[in-house]
């Protein structure tokens, strides 16, 4: 789901406006929206948090954080909006806590930006809003939604949870926490690591405009098992080019075994990443 407001509203200015990130964040900041040191909500970290307290209710055991792949919304620029656009994504941060068959049934914890079809309840999650999406046997898909930065969203909170405290301390039996507030859970999650990771990628390159670029990366990926969807050359200016690549469903690990091919290709000029971005 989407569990942070302030990044939520972030890549929501920088689609709609055509705002850079700093001076969203900037923006976020003298709404309230964002803290003088935004670090905790721009980096992921404050997601990671949320979705590992999640994962541990929805699953039935502890989240070791160290086990949560974790990225931020920096890298996320206004050529990467756009293009996602292009192609009839958004881009959101989104936290994922899920049990997958590529990784025989361990547990996915991922917080990542990543490239929401436009048909997608979470596509249309905009502004300080939060939504998180469950989905289940026989239940299907059911989402929450609601505000998820600013006074009065977070002054509710904490009236919520202080009423919750008064209640269970006027309670003469409540021996123990509520199950909300302690994990009863003594064994941790079997977690995959990231690289088994089965999923769409959406990938940025500048590199020199010379023929064969595109032969020569294609070559990687085949060489890696990675299929490509597309790939094209969207401009050239002083004689670099700019390639956008979206795959096919690829195991992380070898996607990352073909960019570090390409990144040591001796035939392509000057070849730099600028963006990698996940397929939902």
């Amino acid at each position: 789901g989407i569990i942070n407001g302030t990044t939520n509203y972030i890549l929501t200015e920088m689609s709609q406006a055509g705002a850079d990130f700093d001076t969203v964040l900037a923006e976020a900041q003298r709404l309230g929206y964002a803290e003088a040191d935004p670090t905790a909500d721009v980096d992921g970290f404050d997601a990671a948090d949320k979705i590992a307290i999640l994962a541990s209710l929805a699953f039935g055991g502890r989240i070791r954080y160290e086990d949560i792949s974790c990225e931020g919304i920096r890298p996320v620029s206004a050529a990467d909006i756009r293009y996602a656009a292009g192609l009839g994504f958004a881009i959101k941060l989104l936290a994922i806590a899920q049990c997958d068959e590529h990784t025989q049934n361990r547990l996915q914890v991922r917080v990542q930006p990543s490239l929401v079809p436009k048909a997608h309840p979470l596509a249309s999650v905009n502004g300080v809003y939060n939504a998180i999406l469950v989905e289940g046997e026989p239940l299907g898909q059911v989402m929450f939604y609601g505000p998820g930065a600013g006074k009065g969203a977070t002054a509710s909170a904490v009236v919520a949870d202080i009423a919750n405290l008064i209640g269970l301390l006027a309670m003469s039996h409540a021996d123990g926490l509520h199950p909300l507030y302690g994990c009863g859970h003594q064994h941790y999650c079997d977690v995959a690591p990231i690289a088994e990771l089965v999923t769409r990628f959406y990938v940025r390159f500048f590199c020199g405009d010379e023929s064969g670029v595109i032969g020569h990366i294609g070559t990687c990926f085949g060489q890696n098992a990675v299929s490509l969807e597309s790939i094209v050359q969207t401009d050239t200016q002083d004689g670099i080019a700019e390639l956008v690549v979206v795959t096919h469903d690829v195991r992380e690990g070898n996607f990352r075994a073909a960019l570090a091919e390409i990144h040591q290709l001796q035939a392509l000029d000057n070849i730099t990443i600028q963006s990698i971005l996940r397929v939902l």
